[in-house]
């Protein structure tokens, strides 16, 4: 496990909890709690049981729609005969007919379409967010389904009897056949592309929370937002502490920010981890930067 960044005390406890939360086995991470402690590095006031409390009254509705109980399921009330696809009729009505969650098309680039808090709140998000969303509230429903995350676009996996299907939540929960998925792919990407069956492949808690993080690293690189880009990279440093292209990159971040001593760390740690890297000899150079302003400084 990276150590837990302790240079930023107002952010120590997020950070704290986070790295406990993704310590897990994968299938144990809460995911509607990582995401919301993702959120609070933003939201510093977010109240975590008040909007995991918001994602159980939508499963309870859902549930109810079906004449279920509107106790939250457990190994012994999951309602196991239940047609999967008869709560995906139900998952869209609540979320998309009634309360209207959609992508947000018009300004999909807001690092807040990104942070769980405010997608239950504005009822918008990008794909990420509403396929967790969506994911979140079946599971409290008694339903577990599986994220995907094929290029450019996130959807979840549904086994509908003998076929796999694949659910769109930012196109209000549209149904999509593996090929019809590949064609929604080629048109993002405007360009024709070759099927790859790796692309279908479940991702698992931690894959999920990193596509998140690397979503919300470019906006605030892109904006020059570099304080919040740090507090995202240390988040996916305690998610993949082995990273070695993100341990550079968040030494050289620290550089820029003119942390000297972190950034040392980080780029000899990277030493370390990549000692054959062909950016060697330009990270020793910065290493030998630093080490000389910081012999000037004291």
């Amino acid at each position: 496990m990276a150590e837990t960044p302790s240079h930023d005390n107002p952010q120590q406890h997020i950070y704290t909890d986070f790295a406990s939360l993704v310590a897990q086995d994968d299938a144990a991470i809460d995911l509607a709690h990582a995401a919301l402690l993702i959120a609070k590095l933003a939201y510093p006031d977010l109240d975590i049981c008040h909007h995991q409390a918001q994602l159980d009254a939508l499963a309870r509705r859902v549930r109810g729609i079906l004449g279920l109980s509107t106790a939250q399921p457990t190994p012994h009330n999951a309602p196991l005969e239940l047609d999967p696809e008869d709560l995906l009729q139900a998952l869209n009505q609540v979320l998309f007919e009634e309360e209207h969650f959609t992508g947000n098309v018009g300004d999909y680039n807001n690092p807040d379409n990104s942070y769980l808090n405010r997608v239950l709140e504005e009822h918008s998000g990008i794909p990420i967010t509403l396929s967790l969303l969506y994911m979140e509230v079946a599971r409290r429903a008694g339903l577990r389904l599986e994220g995907v995350g094929l290029p450019f676009h996130f959807v979840i996996r549904c086994q509908l009897g003998e076929e796999t299907m694949y659910i769109d939540a930012f196109h209000q929960g549209q149904l999509l056949s593996q090929h019809e998925c590949l064609e929604m792919v080629r048109r993002i990407a405007h360009r024709p592309l070759k099927l790859n069956r790796h692309w279908f492949k479940p991702v698992s808690s931690k894959q999920l929370l990193g596509r998140i993080l690397n979503n919300l690293k470019r906006i605030y690189l892109d904006r020059d937002a570099y304080e919040s880009g740090l507090a995202i990279y240390n988040l996916i440093l305690l998610l993949q502490p082995q990273s070695a292209p993100d341990r550079r990159a968040r030494g050289l971040l620290h550089l820029h920010l003119k942390h000297y001593g972190r950034a040392l760390h980080d780029l000899n740690a990277y030493r370390e981890m990549a000692p054959e890297a062909e950016d060697r000899y330009e990270i020793l150079n910065y290493i030998k930067i630093i080490r000389q302003t910081i012999a000037m400084l004291n």
